[in-house]
Protein backbone atom coordinates (compact mmCIF):
# COMPACT_ATOMS: atom_id res chain seq x y z
CA UNK A 1 0.00 0.00 0.00
CA UNK A 2 1.29 3.45 -0.89
CA UNK A 3 1.34 5.62 2.20
CA UNK A 4 3.81 8.13 3.70
CA UNK A 5 7.03 6.62 5.03
CA UNK A 6 10.03 8.15 6.82
CA UNK A 7 13.06 8.43 4.50
CA UNK A 8 16.42 9.13 6.12
CA UNK A 9 18.94 11.33 4.34
CA UNK A 10 22.24 9.55 3.66
CA UNK A 11 24.08 12.37 1.90
CA UNK A 12 23.75 15.61 -0.05
CA UNK A 13 26.03 16.74 -2.88
CA UNK A 14 25.90 20.07 -4.64
CA UNK A 15 26.30 19.36 -8.36
CA UNK A 16 25.72 22.83 -9.87
CA UNK A 17 24.71 26.31 -8.81
CA UNK A 18 21.79 25.84 -6.37
CA UNK A 19 21.33 22.24 -7.58
CA UNK A 20 21.57 19.31 -5.15
CA UNK A 21 21.74 15.53 -5.50
CA UNK A 22 20.44 13.69 -2.43
CA UNK A 23 20.18 10.03 -1.43
CA UNK A 24 17.54 8.74 0.96
CA UNK A 25 17.07 5.36 2.62
CA UNK A 26 13.55 4.00 2.12
CA UNK A 27 13.24 0.37 0.93
CA UNK A 28 9.69 0.45 -0.46
CA UNK A 29 10.33 3.34 -2.83
CA UNK A 30 13.71 1.88 -3.76
CA UNK A 31 12.09 -1.43 -4.81
CA UNK A 32 9.05 -0.08 -6.62
CA UNK A 33 10.02 3.23 -8.31
CA UNK A 34 10.36 3.21 -12.09
CA UNK A 35 11.65 5.81 -14.54
CA UNK A 36 9.19 8.64 -15.00
CA UNK A 37 7.59 8.30 -11.58
CA UNK A 38 8.04 10.80 -8.78
CA UNK A 39 8.18 11.01 -5.01
CA UNK A 40 6.38 13.50 -2.80
CA UNK A 41 8.59 14.80 -0.02
CA UNK A 42 7.48 16.94 2.91
CA UNK A 43 10.52 19.18 3.60
CA UNK A 44 9.75 19.84 7.28
CA UNK A 45 7.15 20.75 9.84
CA UNK A 46 7.00 24.37 8.64
CA UNK A 47 5.69 23.43 5.20
CA UNK A 48 2.11 22.59 4.31
CA UNK A 49 2.75 21.22 0.81
CA UNK A 50 4.99 18.42 -0.38
CA UNK A 51 7.54 18.80 -3.16
CA UNK A 52 7.18 16.50 -6.17
CA UNK A 53 10.58 15.31 -7.41
CA UNK A 54 11.41 12.82 -10.15
CA UNK A 55 13.18 9.66 -9.05
CA UNK A 56 16.78 10.04 -10.22
CA UNK A 57 18.22 6.68 -9.13
CA UNK A 58 17.31 3.59 -7.12
CA UNK A 59 19.18 0.76 -5.47
CA UNK A 60 16.76 -1.99 -4.45
CA UNK A 61 19.44 -4.00 -2.61
CA UNK A 62 20.63 -1.05 -0.56
CA UNK A 63 17.08 0.27 -0.11
CA UNK A 64 17.88 3.77 -1.36
CA UNK A 65 16.52 6.29 -3.86
CA UNK A 66 17.99 9.55 -5.18
CA UNK A 67 16.47 12.88 -6.16
CA UNK A 68 17.82 15.95 -7.92
CA UNK A 69 16.44 19.40 -7.18
CA UNK A 70 17.18 23.09 -7.55
CA UNK A 71 16.63 25.56 -4.73
CA UNK A 72 13.80 27.77 -5.95
CA UNK A 73 12.00 28.56 -2.70
CA UNK A 74 11.83 27.85 0.99
CA UNK A 75 10.73 24.24 0.57
CA UNK A 76 13.62 23.15 -1.64
CA UNK A 77 16.00 25.25 0.49
CA UNK A 78 14.85 23.28 3.52
CA UNK A 79 15.50 20.03 1.66
CA UNK A 80 19.00 21.14 0.66
CA UNK A 81 19.87 22.00 4.26
CA UNK A 82 18.87 18.65 5.77
CA UNK A 83 21.58 16.97 7.83
CA UNK A 84 22.67 13.36 7.45
CA UNK A 85 20.29 11.10 9.35
CA UNK A 86 17.38 13.52 9.33
CA UNK A 87 14.15 12.13 7.90
CA UNK A 88 11.51 13.47 5.55
CA UNK A 89 7.96 12.25 5.12
CA UNK A 90 8.10 10.47 1.74
CA UNK A 91 5.16 9.33 -0.37
CA UNK A 92 5.70 7.30 -3.49
CA UNK A 93 6.34 6.19 -6.04
CA UNK A 94 3.54 8.14 -7.72
CA UNK A 95 2.46 8.60 -11.33
CA UNK A 96 3.04 6.50 -14.44
CA UNK A 97 6.30 5.52 -16.09
CA UNK A 98 8.14 5.60 -19.39
CA UNK A 99 7.40 2.56 -21.55
CA UNK A 100 10.07 0.67 -23.46
CA UNK A 101 9.95 1.33 -27.25
CA UNK A 102 8.80 -1.36 -29.64
CA UNK A 103 11.50 -3.68 -31.03
CA UNK A 104 13.34 -2.07 -33.92
CA UNK A 105 13.08 1.45 -32.52
CA UNK A 106 15.76 3.30 -30.62
CA UNK A 107 15.01 5.50 -27.61
CA UNK A 108 16.05 9.14 -28.01
CA UNK A 109 16.19 10.76 -24.57
CA UNK A 110 15.91 14.56 -24.63
CA UNK A 111 16.36 16.41 -21.35
CA UNK A 112 16.43 20.07 -20.44
CA UNK A 113 18.05 21.11 -17.18
CA UNK A 114 16.85 18.95 -14.28
CA UNK A 115 14.58 17.15 -16.75
CA UNK A 116 17.58 14.88 -17.16
CA UNK A 117 16.72 13.12 -13.85
CA UNK A 118 14.00 10.64 -14.93
CA UNK A 119 15.72 10.09 -18.29
CA UNK A 120 18.90 9.00 -16.53
CA UNK A 121 16.98 6.27 -14.69
CA UNK A 122 15.19 5.29 -17.91
CA UNK A 123 18.53 4.93 -19.71
CA UNK A 124 19.62 2.40 -17.09
CA UNK A 125 16.33 0.49 -17.30
CA UNK A 126 16.60 0.34 -21.10
CA UNK A 127 20.18 -0.86 -20.95
CA UNK A 128 19.26 -3.67 -18.56
CA UNK A 129 16.34 -4.83 -20.73
CA UNK A 130 18.34 -4.69 -23.95
CA UNK A 131 21.21 -6.63 -22.43
CA UNK A 132 18.88 -9.40 -21.25
CA UNK A 133 16.90 -9.85 -24.46
CA UNK A 134 19.44 -9.07 -27.18
CA UNK A 135 22.75 -10.21 -28.53
CA UNK A 136 25.66 -7.94 -27.66
CA UNK A 137 25.74 -6.57 -31.22
CA UNK A 138 22.03 -5.72 -31.24
CA UNK A 139 22.17 -4.24 -27.74
CA UNK A 140 24.99 -1.91 -28.74
CA UNK A 141 23.16 -0.88 -31.91
CA UNK A 142 20.08 0.03 -29.86
CA UNK A 143 21.85 1.87 -27.03
CA UNK A 144 19.73 4.94 -26.17
CA UNK A 145 20.83 8.30 -27.53
CA UNK A 146 20.95 10.95 -24.80
CA UNK A 147 20.65 14.65 -25.69
CA UNK A 148 20.88 17.19 -22.87
CA UNK A 149 20.34 20.93 -22.83
CA UNK A 150 21.46 23.66 -20.46
CA UNK A 151 21.43 27.45 -20.42
CA UNK A 152 25.18 27.61 -19.82
CA UNK A 153 28.05 25.27 -18.95
CA UNK A 154 28.02 26.19 -15.24
CA UNK A 155 24.52 24.69 -14.96
CA UNK A 156 25.29 21.48 -16.89
CA UNK A 157 24.74 18.40 -14.74
CA UNK A 158 26.30 15.24 -16.12
CA UNK A 159 24.19 12.14 -15.25
CA UNK A 160 26.25 9.86 -13.05
CA UNK A 161 26.98 6.17 -13.73
CA UNK A 162 25.99 6.20 -17.41
CA UNK A 163 29.47 6.37 -18.96
CA UNK A 164 30.29 2.93 -17.62
CA UNK A 165 27.57 1.32 -19.74
CA UNK A 166 28.43 3.25 -22.89
CA UNK A 167 25.77 5.96 -22.73
CA UNK A 168 27.28 9.41 -23.18
CA UNK A 169 25.38 12.64 -23.56
CA UNK A 170 25.53 15.07 -26.44
CA UNK A 171 25.14 18.58 -25.06
CA UNK A 172 23.46 21.75 -26.25
CA UNK A 173 23.75 25.11 -24.50
CA UNK A 174 21.88 28.33 -25.12
CA UNK A 175 25.07 30.40 -25.05
CA UNK A 176 27.31 27.89 -26.89
CA UNK A 177 29.55 27.33 -23.87
CA UNK A 178 29.05 23.56 -24.01
CA UNK A 179 28.47 21.46 -27.11
CA UNK A 180 25.93 22.50 -29.74
CA UNK A 181 25.10 26.23 -29.77
CA UNK A 182 21.34 26.34 -29.33
CA UNK A 183 18.54 24.50 -27.60
CA UNK A 184 18.44 20.76 -27.14
CA UNK A 185 15.36 20.67 -29.41
CA UNK A 186 17.46 22.35 -32.11
CA UNK A 187 20.15 19.73 -31.49
CA UNK A 188 17.59 16.97 -32.07
CA UNK A 189 16.48 18.68 -35.30
CA UNK A 190 20.13 18.88 -36.41
CA UNK A 191 20.70 15.17 -35.79
CA UNK A 192 17.52 14.27 -37.69
CA UNK A 193 18.61 16.46 -40.60
CA UNK A 194 22.04 14.84 -40.90
CA UNK A 195 20.70 11.29 -40.56
CA UNK A 196 22.14 10.40 -37.17
CA UNK A 197 18.56 9.97 -35.89
CA UNK A 198 16.05 8.26 -38.20
CA UNK A 199 12.43 9.09 -37.25
CA UNK A 200 11.04 5.79 -38.59
CA UNK A 201 13.41 3.90 -36.29
CA UNK A 202 13.11 6.05 -33.16
CA UNK A 203 10.92 7.05 -30.23
CA UNK A 204 11.56 10.30 -28.36
CA UNK A 205 11.23 10.65 -24.60
CA UNK A 206 11.50 14.15 -23.16
CA UNK A 207 11.51 15.96 -19.85
CA UNK A 208 12.14 19.61 -19.15
CA UNK A 209 10.46 23.02 -18.93
CA UNK A 210 7.04 23.17 -20.56
CA UNK A 211 8.04 25.56 -23.40
CA UNK A 212 10.76 23.09 -24.30
CA UNK A 213 8.24 20.22 -24.25
CA UNK A 214 5.97 22.22 -26.57
CA UNK A 215 8.85 22.72 -29.01
CA UNK A 216 9.80 19.06 -28.79
CA UNK A 217 6.22 17.96 -29.47
CA UNK A 218 6.00 20.27 -32.50
CA UNK A 219 9.28 19.00 -33.98
CA UNK A 220 8.31 15.36 -33.49
CA UNK A 221 4.88 15.95 -35.05
CA UNK A 222 6.57 17.40 -38.15
CA UNK A 223 8.60 14.20 -38.55
CA UNK A 224 5.80 11.79 -37.52
CA UNK A 225 8.09 10.76 -34.69
CA UNK A 226 6.46 9.18 -31.61
CA UNK A 227 7.13 11.33 -28.56
CA UNK A 228 6.42 10.88 -24.87
CA UNK A 229 7.00 13.73 -22.45
CA UNK A 230 7.16 13.98 -18.68
CA UNK A 231 5.65 17.27 -17.55
CA UNK A 232 6.96 19.41 -14.73
CA UNK A 233 4.11 20.91 -12.71
CA UNK A 234 3.50 21.96 -9.13
CA UNK A 235 1.66 19.04 -7.52
CA UNK A 236 0.53 20.00 -4.00
CA UNK A 237 -1.45 16.82 -3.25
CA UNK A 238 -0.05 14.16 -5.62
CA UNK A 239 -3.37 12.30 -5.78
CA UNK A 240 -5.39 14.46 -8.19
CA UNK A 241 -7.62 15.89 -5.48
CA UNK A 242 -6.51 19.53 -5.44
CA UNK A 243 -6.66 19.90 -9.27
CA UNK A 244 -3.58 22.13 -9.14
CA UNK A 245 -1.75 20.39 -11.99
CA UNK A 246 -4.47 20.16 -14.65
CA UNK A 247 -3.51 20.30 -18.34
CA UNK A 248 -5.57 20.39 -21.54
CA UNK A 249 -5.47 17.34 -23.81
CA UNK A 250 -7.17 16.19 -27.00
CA UNK A 251 -7.48 12.80 -28.65
CA UNK A 252 -8.18 13.81 -32.24
CA UNK A 253 -11.98 14.02 -31.91
CA UNK A 254 -12.00 17.80 -31.82
CA UNK A 255 -12.97 17.90 -28.16
CA UNK A 256 -10.58 18.90 -25.40
CA UNK A 257 -10.41 17.17 -22.05
CA UNK A 258 -8.58 17.95 -18.83
CA UNK A 259 -6.10 15.63 -17.18
CA UNK A 260 -4.15 15.78 -13.96
CA UNK A 261 -0.38 15.52 -14.29
CA UNK A 262 0.02 13.79 -10.92
CA UNK A 263 -2.75 11.24 -11.43
CA UNK A 264 -2.87 10.69 -15.20
CA UNK A 265 0.83 11.38 -15.83
CA UNK A 266 3.38 12.79 -15.49
CA UNK A 267 4.22 10.93 -18.74
CA UNK A 268 1.95 11.72 -21.71
CA UNK A 269 1.84 11.16 -25.45
CA UNK A 270 2.93 14.62 -26.64
CA UNK A 271 0.45 14.50 -29.54
CA UNK A 272 -2.43 14.59 -27.04
CA UNK A 273 -1.29 17.66 -25.09
CA UNK A 274 -2.64 21.11 -25.91
CA UNK A 275 0.35 23.34 -25.17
Amino acid sequence: MNHPRPAALLWTRQVARDVFHQRFAEPYIARHARAGQFVHLLPGTRHLFRRALSVYATDAKAGTFDVLHQVLGEGTRCLSQLKKGQTVDALGPLGNQFLVPDPGRRAILVGGGLGMAPLRLFALELNQKLTKRSSRRTALERTPILLLGTRTSSLAIAPFELGGIGIRASWASDDGSRGFHGTVVALLADQIADGRIVPEQSVVYGCGPEPMMAGLASLCAQHHLPCWVSLERSMPCGYGVCMGCVIRTQNGTGYETFKRVCRDGPVFDSAQIVF
